[in-house]
């Protein structure tokens, strides 16, 4: 049986949005939602909503209503192996690179969705010779993916292909520190062992022993374990059956095995090149937004600091704290103010 690649049931708060799907280079049937391009305003920035683990674009619920109804284009997909999206097939050696599944791979697989959808020569809105202007706004694995793309040594260009013409104007990163950071933290065995499943999904044994727990069972129990104190807060990462909508999703065999793709390749091409990172004093070289929880803060210290290690001083960076219990999941938990921070971000930018 072919495996569905758009929800089945209405995504609440997608309602001003299109649903697509796009083969990427990759190989990977990316499932996104999109303002049609005929709504796209020539010159206007796309912004690009990344979700992370194990979630999909519907994350982004609260946060879709408020940029459409101001007029913003919108590109939401479900990273590639997660949700609706099919994993890449196109082996790295194929690719030219050293994974399939590393975070400039499924970047770029992302951006060229973009530009076919906005650039495709078939709108009067653009066509290939235009440069389209993007930020991007990433939570968790999806922060990730915007952080590979926005890093290069001083002077020069940004990790996406010359061909795509797409220059990416700013990054906003909730609820995460470097890879370098994150893995360093399991140096304590208290972080470590809340970071559990840093070690286990790269592990051969993940897929496998997942599938026997219950993909879905798995799935509800992660997101209550990593959810906020915040009563209001986690009434609202439950609503609009959300978390069954993920559960669902993580009973497919694909999902399983394409987090455990994922966070396989954080453990070796992603930590690589952030090494390569550190030995050539590559950094951010974009306006950086970073929002977190205070249980990052608690793992990792004064994630202010740590984030100034990896971006350009000449490169605006600001860093904001939500308090009051809230957990990892910023865009559910605390929706309103996540969206405040959005919107002051994208002022900043003067979008």
């Amino acid at each position: 049986m072919a495996r569905q690649l758009q929800p089945p049931e209405e995504l609440k708060g997608f309602e001003s949005l299109s649903p697509g799907i796009y083969t990427t280079p990759g190989g990977s049937t990316l499932s996104y939602s999109h303002t049609p391009a005929s709504q796209h305003k020539p010159g206007a920035p796309i912004l690009v909503l990344l979700h992370g683990w194990p979630q999909t674009r519907y994350i982004w619920r609260y946060t879709v209503p408020v940029l459409s109804e101001r007029g913003y284009t919108l590109f939401v997909p479900d990273l590639p192996g997660y949700g609706y999206s099919t994993m890449s097939t196109v082996s790295a050696s194929e690719l030219g690179s050293k994974s399939e599944h590393d975070r400039v791979s499924v970047g770029y697989g992302i951006l060229s969705a973009v530009r076919a959808v906005y650039g495709d020569g078939n709108s009067s809105s653009a066509n290939n010779e235009d440069e389209l202007q993007v930020v991007l706004i990433g939570h968790d694995r999806g922060g990730r993916v915007a952080q590979r793309l926005v890093t290069a040594s001083s002077g020069s260009s940004l990790p996406v292909p010359k061909s795509l013409n797409i220059r990416i104007l700013g990054a906003m990163l909730l609820d995460i520190v470097p890879y370098s950071a994150q893995w360093s933290a399991h140096a304590n065995p208290r972080t470590s062992t809340k970071y559990w499943h840093w070690t286990f999904l790269p592990s051969t044994f993940s897929v496998p022993m997942v599938q026997a727990y219950g993909g879905g069972r798995f799935c509800r129990e992660i997101i209550a374990a990593v959810a906020g104190s915040n009563e209001a807060g986690r009434k609202s990462l439950y609503a609009d059956d959300a978390v069954e909508h993920y559960v669902r999703c993580y009973e497919q065999d694909e999902v399983i095995r394409g987090a455990a793709a994922d966070y396989g390749a954080g453990a070796a091409e992603d930590w690589d090149a952030q090494q390569d990172d550190i030995k050539n004093e590559q950094k951010i070289q974009v306006p950086t937004v970073v929002l977190y929880c205070e249980g990052l803060g608690t793992m990792h210290g004064d994630v202010e600091t740590v984030w100034k290690q990896w971006v350009n001083p000449s490169a605006k960076l600001a860093v904001y704290a939500l308090r009051g219990g809230v957990g990892h999941y910023l865009p559910e938990e605390a929706p309103d103010e996540t969206n405040k921070h959005i919107m002051e971000f994208l002022q900043g930018l003067a979008l």
